[in-house]
């Protein structure tokens, strides 16, 4: 009888995607092998050292980082393209990730890119790794595109947020897909009125955000509440997320996961990529929450 294949789609969410470790920690605890992983944008940073076996060296290194370690690694550019090179962080990660093909990879893995002169998206499943992450990461606006023969390639996310098709190509039979973004939400009701520090990263947010919330209802009895305008950043970063939003259902009510893992952490916004150990810990939770349904792939590859 042939094993059936376990597909792990892997979606966008930028800081978010550190929840994506979790998730996979969490289904090896559980005995639910993985055979193919697919990513897009930070899934395909984190879904490139699963298939390299790097995945606990990178859990290390991102759970390290605090505040001022994630402005280290912005390397601002006033150049055309983005506002980040990206070199800084894509060198760190090469140290972490040393593996520099596709065919150096342990299992099945592919990431996508976009293609800004056609607008379709392109799947990488061979050849250079590194440029493909890279690629599948590049945030428009935020990061500066990658030339690819003779075309310009920018984050996955703006074609195919989770990329469930790329997954079942690679030759799953189950697809469980991680979804960051379907409580960006709440992030965008909370980003105007609740800034967390970075000594929130230890805990999952949860109580700070209702201690925020019980504040501000206090203070809205005494005084009126005063609007504050949104930063170019928040701009940027929220509409794009409704975008992805939009046409990530779009495309998973023509092509569903055969399971869908949704880690909540709306406390963690774009760039805070110093929470590491609270998205991680928000995977873990969203894993635990849909044993029901993933407890019989254990059985199915036995």
């Amino acid at each position: 009888m042939r094993t059936v294949k376990i597909g792990l789609a892997l979606g966008s969410g930028a800081a978010r995607g550190w929840s994506h470790i979790g998730v996979i920690n969490a289904l090896e605890h559980a005995g639910i092998e993985i055979d193919i992983v697919a990513g897009c944008s930070i899934g395909s940073l984190v879904g490139a050292a699963w298939a390299c076996g790097r995945l606990s060296e990178l859990e290390k290194w991102v759970c390290s980082f605090n505040y001022w370690d994630v402005l280290r690694l912005m390397d601002f550019s006033w150049q055309r393209g983005g506002l980040l090179r990206g070199e800084r962080v894509f060198n760190q990660y090469r140290q972490i990730v040393p593996a520099s093909d596709f065919s150096q990879c342990h299992a099945r893995f592919g990431a996508v890119a976009t293609n800004l002169s056609t607008g379709r998206e392109l799947w990488f499943t061979e050849g250079d790794l590194h440029h493909a992450v890279r690629a599948s990461c590049s945030m428009p606006g935020l990061m500066s595109p990658v030339p690819h023969n003779g075309y310009w390639l920018v984050d996955g996310a703006v074609v195919n947020p989770v990329p469930i098709s790329l997954t079942r190509a690679l030759g799953a039979d189950v697809v469980i897909a991680v979804d960051l973004q379907h409580d960006a939400h709440l992030l965008q009701q909370d980003l105007m009125s609740v800034n967390l520090s970075a000594t929130d990263a230890d805990n999952d947010g949860t109580d700070v955000l209702r201690w925020h919330q019980r504040l501000r209802e206090r203070l809205g009895q005494l005084t009126p509440r005063r609007p504050v305008a949104p930063t170019a950043m928040e701009i940027m970063s929220t509409s794009i997320q409704v975008l992805e939003n939009r046409l990530k259902r779009n495309r998973m009510a023509g092509d569903p996961p055969d399971i869908l893992v949704q880690p909540v952490c709306p406390q963690i916004s774009t760039l805070d990529f110093h929470r590491a150990k609270a998205a991680i810990a928000a995977g873990k939770l969203a894993v635990e929450k849909k044993m029901d349904e993933l407890l019989p792939l254990v059985r199915t590859q036995s």
